[in-house]
């Protein structure tokens, strides 16, 4: 996702809230630093939910060929004991399914989610080291301008904004570290993760359940 690298997810505007000339008040200080964790770890779950993607999208591709090949000759080896109809329903689930598969995963293929997640587990590792070198300095020691600049050529050079549910995941993160109820915060995180997996698994699923569904209807339907 391209556009506004440094909106609301990218964590830009909290750089307004302080100077970047002079020394940092404790509270700026307290301020880079929930910030720019929230950003490394929602960069870190970007990466991470990319490679989910791409192996989404070799799980059609499999899947794709296995319908192709094994339909057929399930087909043909039970040719005596099924009905022409049952057949033709058969071998048009078989073909609807293998068809949109392929399709879907020679689309998700092309968009390269291999390299966009390494640029952003790159991204994460080098805001994570400006992280440190922050988190390691007193609030009055160190100029604030190099690490600031060091933080936006990370994300600059990323040339991509991880999702909103990226960064929804990485403050449900922090909330079971920090909040009193930590079994609510770890129930929102797996609700998180859950609408996560469902965002990228869902298509998948919803092309190998419709075309069966819609040949059990015709079977119904259309039966002599």
């Amino acid at each position: 996702m391209q556009g506004d690298r440094f909106g609301v997810y990218g964590a830009r505007p909290h750089l307004e809230l302080a100077p970047v000339t002079g020394r940092r008040p404790p509270a700026a200080h307290e301020e880079y630093l929930r910030d720019w964790k929230l950003v490394k770890r929602a960069r870190f779950n970007a990466a991470k939910r990319l490679e989910r993607k791409h192996n989404a999208s070799t799980l059609a591709f499999a899947f794709a060929g296995v319908i192709g090949f094994l339909l057929p000759f399930y087909t043909l080896l039970f040719t005596d004991e099924l009905t022409p109809h049952t057949k033709n329903v058969i071998d048009f689930s078989a073909y609807v399914t293998g068809a949109l598969s392929l399709m879907i995963g020679l689309i998700e293929q092309a968009k390269d989610y291999p390299a966009k997640a390494r640029r952003f587990d790159r991204c994460g590792r080098r805001v994570n080291s400006v992280l440190r070198r922050l988190a390691m300095a007193a609030p009055y020691d160190v100029d604030l301008r190099p690490l600031v600049e060091e933080y936006e050529k990370a994300l600059e050079e990323c040339h991509y904004n991880h999702d909103e549910i990226d960064f929804r995941i990485a403050k449900a993160q922090e909330q079971v570290e920090v909040a009193p109820d930590k079994d609510g915060a770890q129930r929102q995180l797996m609700l998180l993760k859950l609408l996560e997996r469902v965002k990228i698994y869902g298509l998948y699923l919803a092309t190998w359940i419709l075309p069966l569904l819609v040949g059990i209807v015709l079977w119904w339907a259309l039966h002599p």
